[in-house]
């Protein structure tokens, strides 16, 4: 009899799933990397979110594991060489938080332009600073998306409704989509200077490791902004901070840092900074979309030998 692990907490779907499809589960959150080392060699499958890191010690002692399952999209927290060695299926849920993430990538540019962040901590301190807190409009501007997969594609959708020009930067992208998406692929390079606002959606990588840097941020305009919702490494921090106390940049939206959790950013305190604690995929519809749907794919794959969203091919 196949059986679960759950090292994380998830939304009750998972359970409600498992059970629907008879396959055994226990949840077990918290566990140190010793703790998951010793309990992972008594199950096939495991459920991860980011919480939890599974290293080349915890899988070269999983003789029993099968699939390890992450509900969202990002499964840089697991080994995939030493999985793919083992011949452990790692899959992960690719279109569940999309709507939560562009959406949430389209409040911070909004905050950015329109300065909503610093007149709303206003208010709450008894001012009325009206004057204070002229913006800019969206209409017109130039949206550069670096990285056209799923989320990229719906912030596309999203700009052509404010009336933005839209340009990507995508390895991947066909000239159907192009046309259909109404969107023009360019070079990094041209893709940061012609930008007004430039926004992360790709993956990281090593040729994606601090593609904003020193050199980058001498090539973008000084009012521009840029948002990274997708990985904390793909900017340098500390040459963006730069950049914003040398008036070189507009502003920087983050959810994502390069070291997580982050409780003493080196941005506190800045205006035109706008962070979040990673939550992208921080809505109840898609953490119950997202669980609901790692729950099915590992039942699938246990009792039909169904594999679905495999990430290490």
């Amino acid at each position: 009899m196949n059986k679960v692990l759950i090292a994380d907490n998830v939304a009750n779907g998972v359970f409600e799933v498992f059970e629907k499809n008879n396959i055994p589960y226990d949840q077990k959150v918290g566990l140190s990397e010793d703790e998951l080392v010793a309990e992972i060699r008594n199950y096939e499958g495991l459920v991860i979110r980011s919480a939890v890191t599974v290293t080349k010690k915890i899988l070269e002692s999983a003789d029993k594991l099968k699939v390890i399952g992450r509900p969202g999209v990002g499964v840089d927290n697991v080994d995939l060489e030493t999985a793919t060695l083992r011949n452990i299926i790692v899959m992960n849920t690719p279109l569940g938080n999309v709507q939560a993430t562009a959406e949430l990538t389209m409040g911070i540019i909004h905050s950015l332009l329109r300065k909503i962040h610093l007149a709303n901590q206003s208010m709450h301190s008894k001012k009325w600073e009206k004057k204070d807190f002229v913006g800019s409009e969206l209409l017109g501007r130039t949206i550069g998306i670096v990285g056209f997969g799923n989320i990229g594609k719906k912030i596309s959708e999203f700009s052509h409704v404010y009336g933005m020009k839209v340009i990507v930067t995508s390895s991947s992208l066909t000239a159907e989509d192009e046309k259909k998406y109404k969107v023009s692929n360019r070079y990094f390079e041209e893709l940061i200077k012609q930008s007004d606002i430039i926004t992360f959606h790709n993956k990281l990588s090593e040729s994606s490791k601090y593609m904003i840097n020193a050199d980058s941020l001498k090539l973008i305009k000084d009012n521009a902004i840029i948002i990274n919702c997708a990985r904390g490494g793909i900017v340098d921090e500390d040459a963006v901070k730069q950049s914003l106390l040398n008036n070189e940049l507009g502003g920087y939206g983050c959810d994502v840092y390069e070291n997580e959790p982050q409780t003493d950013s080196i941005f506190a305190g800045m205006d035109n900074v706008l962070m979040t604690p990673h939550i992208g995929a921080g809505t109840k519809e898609a953490q119950e979309k997202v669980a609901v749907q790692i729950a099915e794919q590992i039942s699938d794959f246990f009792n039909n030998n169904k594999i679905t969203n495999q990430v290490n091919k």
